[in-house]
């Protein structure tokens, strides 16, 4: 019943939800992010113990690749958590899909150091390496852009949130039709490697463009009408 005091919803292919439930997806993702982003130095602190107590500056050269490997996961994860967390603040409910969907968002997550480890230590010539890391950014960027869907669609949005102007959707997918370009040129030009993720620096100007083409209108309190994503 409403008003029990679970803050019970139901809607369109979801049906009866609270939002317990919905903190538990959001706490249960929040900690294996907080578990991935721990294990990524495990490693290093297993190696230090076993060093014997030498060098510190000893230490930092014999496992320079390892550390730039943990520092570039860390970013790489903190920055999908920013863009998971930002999307879940604007949300007040969940379905099935939504679930679904964030697994596959933490299934990229958990598994990101591996070809991160892989791409510090692999030879400028192994595309595999690169193709490998790209792949595993793009499946999480696909995911939570697949979330955001549907949130929208389901109606999921807080109140709060689908009453404010949303950015179209060419802008929200941006980013990761950039990161999909960079796979494909990981994968076809030889030498080319991760550089190609320097592509997605273009998102910064197209944010800029495309928020000054949908900023809303003081006049009318209203942005522009087309299809838009949170």
């Amino acid at each position: 019943m409403a008003g029990d005091g679970e803050g019970r919803t139901a809607g369109r292919g979801r049906g009866v939800t609270t939002e317990r439930g919905l903190d538990r997806v959001v706490n249960f993702s929040d900690a294996v992010v907080a578990i991935a982003i721990t294990l990524i130095i495990l490693p290093l602190v297993d190696v230090a113990q076993e060093s014997g107590g030498g060098p510190v500056s000893e230490f930092l050269g014999e496992n320079a690749s390892g550390l730039a490997a943990a520092a570039l996961s860390f970013v790489v994860i903190a920055s999908f958590w920013r863009d998971h967390h930002r999307l879940f603040e604007r949300t007040e409910s969940y379905s099935r899909r939504l679930v679904s969907l964030n697994f596959v968002w933490l299934a990229g997550i958990v598994f990101l150091p591996l070809p991160t480890v892989l791409i510090v230590d692999a030879a400028g010539s192994d595309r595999g390496a690169a193709m490998l890391y790209i792949a595993t950014m793009l499946v999480s960027m696909v995911a939570v852009r697949l979330q955001q869907m549907v949130i929208v669609r389901d109606g999921l949005l807080s109140e709060e949130a689908a009453a404010m102007p949303q950015r179209p959707w060419w802008l929200v997918w941006a980013p990761t039709a950039l990161m999909l370009l960079a796979f494909v040129l990981a994968a076809l030009v030889p030498g080319v490697g991760t550089q190609a993720l320097f592509l997605l620096l273009l998102s910064i100007p197209l944010s800029w463009v495309g928020g000054r083409r949908h900023r809303v209108d003081p006049s009318t309190g209203s942005g522009t009408k087309e299809p838009s994503g949170p």
